[in-house]
């Protein structure tokens, strides 16, 4: 039998074949309405100007057999399947679920490289980073289930003014102290001297601004920053003992990203380092700017003219020759091609702050007249926020990862079995407690900003990882204990009538493909995330009004069937969001 895709390009086609056009939409039917799928046939009655009825006939032809009942209101045709429908589909998503079903062949030709989370060496992960790991991972495995090829890629920011600001903030505040002697892990370590030095600096651009400096003026003016400036400048230049430091700290913080990594279970297959693509971005320029596509201006900068598209002038290499962050941008999309030649989509996960930033990208590329800059998507997603506000890190306010995490550790442990033993306490502890971080980040659509609550975030009963988590864990547990009583799902009978109950989580079975198909494509999991939730609490719905181990045959074995379709599609749904899933809650 087949699943959604194949099943609804079946009947379009038979609708073609009888010269039905236009053709009806297809979607769930409401929570309203008696019915699994409504066909909207207002287009298609205005065009034909027939009886409705003569025209639902012609509709329902190709469904002989499988439709139960119909309804026809204002132009919306609602249609429920028979048992047999229905157990035939049981019975494919339980033998053959990879066909079409959990899996998909959709993407098969598409190469995708998914850019995450790119986060900067002057500072651990925090909250924002959280969100952008888990749109990447998302992204990259809803690519991953439609058949796609994906390319995981991680780019360092490893150079720059805030590098050399974290820099001299360890030299003037810190030196020669070490990560081990201050007991912290790398990269809060140099987020430390990052922060010890943007306060130090808005004390010198104060005083400045009360000698008489406009703020712009004391901003560039203060000597901490010429000296981030000069620092800068010295490492472009390759002078010995600033590569040396700048090796040294960034080390420290990799090892730092590399723990919370490992605790998140994210790898990458290629990682970028802006330290080294802005050379071949550095070219791109120069050799553009000899072929008259850039400018310089009278001061020594070179500039883009992007007045024709809107976006103004663009300067790509400062006066000193150091470049700019859009110019590694250029290197690093050149980099990508070069070495993935046949990637159809290459998607950048960034924060909305960057949209100017990804227009100006893809502006120059096309002015490069590189063919790849229209295969450039730019994930972009809003702000995380704390009830109390924005975080700020010059201000030391972030939220960072590893606490976020050590925190919900904390409230999931408290929740546990005490008679479990303390490592089963604390497996299950940080399988609910990254569970709660990553749905919450995920069930809001990128383009909002959320305002994250640890509390909801790990309510059991709410609309949260932890709930579909649980769900899953009492699905296994059925299954378990019918397996012990020698009961299988679905015998060769199938029930002569459905409950309504059984209709309604059978809907959103059906729909798995289709809710996997619009969230790949939209780059948006929250679709999946909205999904997972509405599934479980059917199923739970029929958890607790529907018996199933004490109920008569045939319906015990359709009914162990629908358990046993749920947790093969709920497993697919914390696969696609990357949620642990336990043995046990």
């Amino acid at each position: 039998m087949p699943f959604w895709h194949e099943q609804i390009a079946k009947w379009e086609a038979s609708w073609r074949e009888e010269q039905i056009d236009p053709l009806p939409r297809i979607s769930l039917t409401p929570s309203n309405r008696r019915g699994t799928l409504t066909l909207n046939l207002f287009p298609l009655l205005k065009a034909q100007k027939e009886d409705p009825q003569k025209i639902v006939n012609k509709i329902l032809s190709p469904l002989s057999g499988v439709v139960q009942c119909q309804e026809l209101v204002k132009g919306f045709l609602n249609i429920s399947f028979t048992p047999t429908f229905w157990g035939d589909f049981l019975r494919e998503a339980l033998h053959h679920p990879t066909t079409g079903y959990t899996q998909l062949r959709l993407a098969e030709r598409e190469h995708i490289m998914v850019e995450y989370p790119s986060p900067n060496t002057n500072k651990p992960l925090h909250l924002g980073h959280l969100r952008n790991l888990c749109l990447g991972e998302s992204v990259s495995r809803l690519w991953e289930q439609v058949g796609a090829r994906v390319v995981r890629a991680n780019l360092v920011n490893d150079r720059g003014i805030h590098i050399s600001k974290s820099m001299l903030g360890w030299k003037r505040f810190f030196a020669p102290l070490t990560p081990q002697e201050a007991g912290k892990k790398g990269d809060h370590f140099v987020g430390d001297c990052y922060v010890a030095f943007e306060k130090a600096y808005r004390t010198e651009v104060e005083n400045l601004v009360a000698k008489g400096l406009t703020e712009a003026e004391a901003l560039v003016q203060a000597p901490l920053f010429q000296e981030a400036q000069a620092l800068l400048r010295a490492w472009e230049a390759g002078e010995t003992q600033t590569i040396a430091l700048w090796r040294t700290m960034n080390e420290w913080v990799y090892a730092g990203f590399e723990t919370t990594f490992q605790r998140l279970a994210v790898k990458f297959d290629r990682t970028y380092y802006e330290s080294e693509t802005y050379k071949c971005g550095k070219e791109i320029v120069e050799e553009a700017l000899r072929r008259g596509i850039f400018f310089r201006s009278e001061d020594g900068a070179v500039w883009a003219d992007l007045t024709p598209e809107g976006l103004g002038k663009k300067i790509l290499l400062r006066r000193d020759g150091t470049s700019v962050y859009i110019t590694q941008d250029l290197g690093t999309a050149e980099i990508k091609h070069r070495e993935y030649p046949t990637l159809t989509r290459s998607i950048y996960v960034i924060g909305n702050e960057q949209d100017h930033h990804m227009h100006l990208l893809k502006a120059l590329l096309k002015k490069l007249g590189k063919e790849y800059a229209d295969k450039i998507y730019h994930l972009s997603y809003g702000m995380v926020e704390l009830p109390s506000g924005r975080m700020k890190t010059r201000e030391g306010t972030v939220v960072d990862a590893d606490d976020l995490l050590d925190e919900m550790h904390a409230r999931a442990y408290e929740l546990t079995d005490t008679e479990l033993s303390t490592a089963e306490r604390h497996a299950i502890a940080e399988a609910v407690g990254q569970a709660a971080i990553r749905f919450y980040l995920l069930r809001v659509d990128p383009a909002k900003n959320i305002v994250f609550d640890p509390a909801e975030s790990i309510d059991l009963k709410g609309f949260t990882g932890p709930f579909i988590q649980y769900g899953y864990v009492r699905a296994k547990k059925l299954l378990e204990k019918a397996a012990e009583r020698g009961l299988a799902p679905l015998t060769t009978e199938y029930p002569p009538e459905l409950h309504s109950i059984e209709e309604s989580l059978l809907q959103y079975l059906y729909a798995l493909p289709s809710f996997l198909e619009s969230a790949t494509y939209n780059l948006n999991p929250s679709l999946v995330a909205h999904y997972g939730y509405e599934l479980t609490r059917r199923y739970n719905e029929m958890y607790q009004l529907l018996p199933v181990l004490s109920s008569e045959e045939p319906q015990r074995s359709f009914r162990l069937g629908l358990v046993a379709t749920y947790l093969r599609a709920i497993h697919t749904v914390m696969e696609v969001l990357a949620l642990p899933i336990p043995e046990k809650m």
